[in-house]
């Protein structure tokens, strides 16, 4: 690097480990979407097990890092302490910027002006809009209450056996209420049309171009509709994003109906064969007016399930970060276009720092500094985290907690056993539920 100081160099070997068994698994199962028969075939290797356990000895050899790794062709900033991960996510988008390749190329197949993409001076306008029609950092949106009723209603809707796909649909239903009005809820193929440019864009597709322009099309149509009661509706009263607004919109579509339904999904997993959680949060339930804004954020505990299963198994498994000038990091040289890189897959699973990193501890986000702690990195944190956290986690709080209280909840999938150390991985295509209405 030209400088008498420098962060340490992992070997040769060690970088062609992490490529294979750290950042490889992430793009083969999916970046956007994951693939359903690469997800199960690595969850019975289990891929993501020995991912960890070799990041576990990396930080035993070289301590908190940054660290030199070659990731692939190149040369990355691997960062394995807090203090490194707050440096840099607090300086994003510059100069630490968050479309490395190959997530901006990918990514611009189906959502090319998406604010998780942009640079400025693009990125401050988006971000302004983003943070004006999602109301971040609110006690409660404006809307809260009919969104809670929304999720309430469609969750209401579910019984008998359930598995994935009838999960994902209904979330999906209620996203496109949420973000589009009650008039894009029967447009399911809305939502399949998105889903099948993700999965087109997965590395190494290559997108499609006259599927997205239908995509766009309809989209549009919907966004112009300003529906009372929905996010488009707000639209018109935010600040201008700079181009078309409905740009802004898909990230929404996916993150609700897609990301959280992940989410979602596998709490319900842990609370359906953990008892002990379980009959608190069904405690905490009683009396509760799910279907408004005051009843959804009395929810303390079944807030923080939702953020153990976040942290448990991250939809994102690892974040990377883009230097766009040279960097000087404490007289350390960090040239422009160095990818730096905070694996969440084992940051959330650090048993050395975490006893309980292994176990679904909920309490950690009440009592705990779960919330506060920057290694845990689900929403992200800094000026690109997620400007919707509140209203993911409102809708998750709404549908799980309908569910919880009106039935009998049976599971059928890998035990998850309280006391027990967790898999690494939750193939949450292979959960399967029956919900029994409750006497």
């Amino acid at each position: 690097m030209g400088s008498e100081r420098d962060f340490p160099h992992a070997s040769l070997v060690e970088g062609i480990r992490f490529t294979a068994q750290v950042a490889a698994p992430n793009i083969i199962q999916g970046l956007f979407r994951r693939r359903r028969q690469v997800t199960a075939i690595t969850r019975r290797i289990p891929a993501d097990g020995f991912g960890v356990g070799f990041m576990a000895g990396l930080k035993r050899s070289y301590g908190n890092g940054p660290l030199w790794i070659r990731a692939g062709s190149a040369e990355a900033l691997l960062l394995l302490g807090p203090h490194a991960i707050r440096r840099v996510l607090e300086g994003s988008p510059e100069p630490y910027a968050s479309d490395p390749e190959p997530k901006r190329s990918a990514m611009a197949h189906f959502q090319p002006d998406a604010l998780t993409i942009s640079r400025q001076p693009e990125w401050k306008p988006r971000r302004a809009f983003a943070e004006a029609v999602l109301e971040t950092g609110q006690p409660s949106h404006k809307l809260a209450g009919r969104f809670a009723s929304v999720c309430v209603e469609e969750a209401g809707r579910l019984d008998g056996p359930l598995q994935w796909d009838g999960w994902n649909a209904a979330v999906r239903r209620v996203t496109r209420r949420i973000v589009l009005g009650d008039g894009a809820a029967d447009d399911e193929a809305l939502s399949e049309m998105l889903a099948e440019l993700m999965d087109k864009s997965n590395p190494p597709g290559g997108g499609d171009d006259d599927l997205y322009q239908r995509y766009l099309r309809a989209l549009r149509e919907h966004v112009a509709a300003e529906r009372e009661g929905s996010l488009a509706g707000l639209i018109p009263q935010a600040p201008k994003p700079g181009g078309d607004p409905a740009g802004q919109v898909t990230h929404w579509l996916f993150a609700l109906g897609d990301t959280l339904a992940i989410n979602a999904y596998r709490c319900l997993a842990l609370l359906a064969s953990q008892i002990q959680v379980r009959s608190r949060v069904l405690e905490e339930l009683k009396g509760a007016r799910l279907a408004t804004a005051k009843g959804l954020a009395g929810l303390e505990l079944l807030d923080a399930c939702l953020q153990e299963a976040m942290r448990l198994w991250p939809t994102t498994p690892m974040l990377a970060r883009e230097t766009t000038t040279d960097v000087d990091w404490d007289g350390i040289p960090v040239p422009e276009g160095t990818q730096c890189l905070i694996v969440n897959n084992f940051n959330h699973r650090d048993s050395a720092r975490y006893p309980w990193a292994d176990y679904f501890s909920p309490d950690e986000w009440i009592t705990g500094d779960g919330a506060d702690d920057w290694s845990f990195n689900h929403f992200s944190h800094g000026p690109q985290g997620c400007p919707g956290a509140g209203l993911a986690l409102l809708v998750g709080k709404a549908m799980l907690g309908t569910l919880l209280r009106e039935h009998e909840i049976a599971y059928e999938g890998p035990a998850l056993q309280a006391g027990k150390p967790l898999p690494y991985n939750l193939d949450f295509y292979a959960l399967r539920f029956t919900l029994t209405p409750r006497a």
